[in-house]
This record gives C-alpha cells, structure tokens and sequence, in this order.
C-alpha cells in the first residue's frame, strides 16, 4: 500500500517536521509503523507524535527499515508491504491508517482513516490536517 501525502510548513519557527505513519487494528492496538521520521540526535521530541508514541509505547512495535530523519516540506509517499510488527502479513479484515506530523516549536497535526483488507485494491482519502495535505492511501493487488 502507498501512502500518498503533501506536508507545507505554513507557520511558526520553520522546523522540519517529526512524522508517524502507521495502521491500528479497530479496537487501537498497533499493526505496524509504516515509517517514522525523526533526528535521532532528538528523538525526546518523539513523544510530540503523541498519538502515534501511545499506540506505539503499547506493542511491540519496531521503526520500521523506511524510517530515518526529517525531511523538508513537500510532496511524499511511504510504501506499507501489509505486514504486522512480527513481519508477518496481516489477515484479512478492517484497520484504521493513521499519519501525524509534530515540529518543535510547531504544530501539531494527524489524520486517520479506516481501511479494509480484503484482497482487493483501494484507493482513499483521508482528511486535511493542519500542515498535512492531500493525503491518501492506494492498495493495489
């Protein structure tokens, strides 16, 4: 699965920004990280991803090999091979897809949708937030 998204800094101390993204099963347990990025000089500002760090501090989650620093305002897509954080792949059935952005001294932003993993394809929207845009997620099979 690709996830699709614009991150514009638009306010405050230009800082680049730490970003989550990653899926929860429906009742909010962590499937997977898909990618999160921060300085790892400053990862106590990891905590400003404060949804994802909850999510994350409750499983047995690792960063996954997309992970790395900070990148500047623009145009990205992060790729999700459809398995949990035992490497395994996921069953069939409904998650919910999450992105958040924090900067220091910035904002703070996520937005969330739910998907199904059912053997065929999708594309989906997920809402503007803050200083994230045009946000979706395609499964292709």
């Amino acid at each position: 699965m690709s996830v699709d998204f614009t991150y514009a800094a638009n306010e405050g101390r230009i800082r680049n920004p730490y970003v989550a993204i990653w899926v929860e099963d429906t009742n909010g347990n962590m499937v997977s990280t898909i990618s999160v990025w921060f300085n790892s000089g400053k990862s106590k500002y990891l905590n400003h991803l404060s949804s994802w760090s909850n999510s994350f501090r409750n499983s047995p989650s690792t960063y996954s090999p997309t992970t790395g620093a900070t990148r500047g305002a623009g145009n990205y897509s992060v790729f999700w091979d459809g398995t949990d954080t035992s490497g395994s792949p996921v069953a069939a059935g409904d998650y919910v897809l999450y992105v958040e952005a924090a900067r220091e001294h910035g904002p703070h932003s996520i937005t969330s949708t739910p998907i199904t993993i059912d053997g065929q394809g999708f594309t989906v929207a997920l809402s503007d937030s803050g200083e994230l845009a045009n946000l979706s997620a395609t499964l292709k099979v």
